[in-house]
């Protein structure tokens, strides 16, 4: 439905360059963070800007050189952008009769859609009467009335408060499935993106880093970049990789670990990182930290100091810092922040020194670096 092909575009200290493509009925989204040039590329495929190289093609029909109203696409912006002088039957309206549809034809469906985003009741009103909610259902049956061969939707929830945000992201995703809409999102927030979109496009300076299925992308970040935002769990930089009887031994400056093998592709890469989720630590026994220790250096224990612990709902996230123990900055009293997540009912006191251990099948070796 949707192809981006070698997209290019540059300005002094940035460059964009991006290909990817998106199913028919396929809800995407463009998850990274500001500056990554996620609007910017939403912009260039709904024609606001134009690209320096590349293609973009939609349903079949290449629309890069198509001025915006010409290549089938609408767009929800972060404000809305509803017609502030129409009400709200006929901001619904306008696409359809800008394409020559009837008025009789334009009512029924107009009353359709509002009825499937429950702002029928809302009509007849004006746009400044509306809070950001009800715009923000408006923006989107006015988008979906017009029956665009591809939605956008440019960091719709942002202006909203979060209880509001966490409603409409389930609705939003309702009513694309409900309408068999094609649509790409942009977001900076995880939990949104996992929320409304079938696959997810990770975007980090001006590329795609990552992108994949939300549950596969949370459970199994597949770079170290991506694994760092989602923020599922600490990213430990290197300092030697050694083998173990084909189980590999990654040395971190907090200590060594043994791991999963790297995955494939990865073996390869320039530089790799040490990567485990948040809540794969367990409280390590006695008999684990006597064990633990290999030429000085722990072996799958985290120990530190509790700096921090916040409630979380069901969990508690604990922030660790753990001194250094391996490498050039060994011995000088340096600690390294580890963020943890336990049950809430774990109620660790501040200043307390805790010792973890993680399986080695929760370390995975990620290409790539934080630092």
């Amino acid at each position: 439905m949707l192809e981006i092909g070698g997209l290019e575009k540059s300005w002094p200290g940035f460059r964009l360059a991006v290909g990817f493509a998106i199913e028919r009925g396929e809800i995407a989204a463009l998850l990274g963070p500001s500056g990554s040039g996620k609007s910017t590329l939403l912009r260039l495929i709904a024609g606001l800007e134009a690209p320096d190289s590349g293609s973009i093609f939609v349903a079949g029909r290449d629309v890069t050189s198509l001025p915006p109203e010409r290549r089938g696409i609408g767009m929800v912006f972060q404000d809305y952008a509803l017609f502030p002088h129409l009400s709200v039957r006929r901001n619904i309206e306008y696409g359809p009769m800008m394409k020559g549809v009837g008025r009789a034809l334009r009512r029924r469906d107009a009353r359709a859609i509002a009825a499937s985003f429950e702002i029928e009741s809302l009509l007849e009103r004006s746009p400044y009467s509306l809070s950001g909610g009800e715009q923000q259902r408006v923006a989107l049956a006015r988008a979906l009335a017009a029956k665009p061969a591809i939605l956008l939707l440019d960091e719709p929830l942002s202006s909203l408060d979060a209880s509001l945000r966490l409603r409409l992201r389930v609705e939003i995703g309702e009513n694309l499935k409900k309408a068999g809409m094609t649509a790409l999102l942009v977001t900076h927030e995880a939990k949104e993106a996992f929320a409304v979109a079938d696959r997810i496009f990770l975007m980090h300076a001006g590329s795609i880093d990552a992108e994949g299925r939300p549950e596969a992308l949370y459970e199994s970040p597949p770079t170290a970049w991506s694994a760092s935002f989602l923020g599922r769990g600490p990213v430990l930089e290197i300092l030697g990789l050694e083998g173990n009887g084909g189980s590999p031994v990654a040395v971190t400056a907090i200590g060594a670990f043994s791991c999963s093998p790297p995955p494939a592709g990865a073996s390869g890469a320039a530089r790799l990182s040490l990567y485990f989720p948040a809540d794969a630590p367990r409280v390590a026994t006695p008999a684990a930290s006597r064990l633990s220790e290999t030429r000085n250096v722990m072996r799958n224990i985290i120990r530190g100091r509790v700096a921090s612990a916040s409630f979380e709902g069901k969990t508690r996230r604990i922030s660790l810092a753990c001194p250094i123990v391996a490498g050039p900055r060994r011995d000088t009293g340096a600690e390294i922040p580890v963020e943890l997540e336990m049950p809430s009912r774990f109620r660790p006191s501040i200043g307390e020194i805790l010792e973890y251990e993680v399986g080695p099948d929760r370390c995975l070796l990620l290409p790539g670096s934080i630092s």
